[in-house]
């Protein structure tokens, strides 16, 4: 058995798999980042504890982490949505809490292990897998394997500038104009609060917290703001994809996340603008399909990073 914890925005999933990657025993508890990072290390060491104790025949422990992950010093480096964090030596602190192994990685390289092993590119050698959810990252898949890059930071395509003329706010100036800022989650719905200004009579308005999934219900149910935030989400997406598909020489994406259970609007979007912008040896067959773990890419992915540090 091999345990997984993937650390998201908003909350912490952490269960126990199999090796073929059956879930055994999964569940959540909210990330609260605003408390810092000594907060959220005590609290993953402690279920680093709790989970031994239940699972005595675990073999190992694996960490998907919201930001760049350094491979060789273990270390991950100013996660953009977990305010207060710098550097964080989060291999050795958590190592300090078993005599397990204990992985860590990129929460996308995690979810894009468990796509390339088990999921749905498990027969591509090379794709990109993109999650879309608080936050919007990637993880290579060269041969079959994650392509970290020199210092762990490859598949940060939440960063690519889309919108170049966009004016700094107060992000930070890095983060202007990106993919992520645009149709992460709270770019998202950033977007349809502003589209639906011009639609007085949009369903939109009537949500007191609106969420992305209530903007893809509304899309579905024909809402024209809604619908219009989906298309113009998925164009965006589409263009990002098309620079660094063309960057990889690659033609087989995986989306996964939370986002990824939108609307077909959005996807459809995302392909026809694809198609339309990436190089025509790119986009005669560049191909989108939905991750096969949907919301448990993450979980599966931690736990297999951690069953290869045991060989097995």
């Amino acid at each position: 058995m091999f345990a997984g914890i993937d650390i998201g925005g908003t909350s912490i999933k952490y269960g126990v798999t199999t090796k073929d990657g059956t879930i055994l025993f999964q569940d959540s508890i909210p990330t609260e980042p605003e408390k810092g990072p000594e907060h959220m290390v005590s609290r993953l060491q402690k279920l680093i504890h709790d989970i031994s104790d239940a699972f005595p025949e675990l073999l190992s422990f694996g960490v998907g982490f919201p930001s760049v992950v350094n491979p060789t010093d273990g270390c991950i480096y100013y996660p953009p949505n977990l305010p207060g964090w710098g550097i964080v030596p989060l291999v050795q602190l958590l190592q300090s809490a078993t005599t397990l192994p204990v992985a860590i990685d990129n929460d996308a390289n995690a979810a894009a292990l468990a796509e390339a092993k088990l999921g749905a590119g498990k027969n591509a050698s090379h794709f990109l897998y993109v999650t879309l959810g608080t936050g919007v990252g990637g993880g290579i898949i060269v041969n079959h394997s994650i392509f970290h890059g020199e210092r762990g930071g490859a598949g940060e395509i939440g960063h690519i500038i889309i919108r170049a003329d966009d004016e700094p706010g107060d992000e930070l100036p890095y983060r202007t104009g990106t993919l992520e800022h645009h149709i992460g989650r709270y770019g998202l719905i950033r977007m349809a609060k502003e589209i639906a200004k011009n639609h007085s009579n949009s369903l939109i308005h009537s949500y007191s917290n609106l969420d992305v999934e209530d903007v893809s219900h509304c899309a579905d149910e024909g809402d024209e703001a809604a619908i219009a935030c989906m298309k113009q989400a998925g164009t965006l997406l589409g263009l990002g994809l098309a620079t660094i598909l063309a960057v990889l020489d690659m033609r087989v994406i995986v989306i996964g996340g939370g986002i990824s259970q939108s609307s077909s609007l959005f996807y459809d979007a995302t392909l026809s603008t694809l198609k339309a912008r990436a190089l025509p040896t790119i986009a005669q067959l560049a191909e989108i399909r939905k991750a096969h773990f949907s919301y448990n890419a993450g979980l599966v992915g931690a736990a297999m990073l951690g069953r290869l540090r045991t060989g097995i």
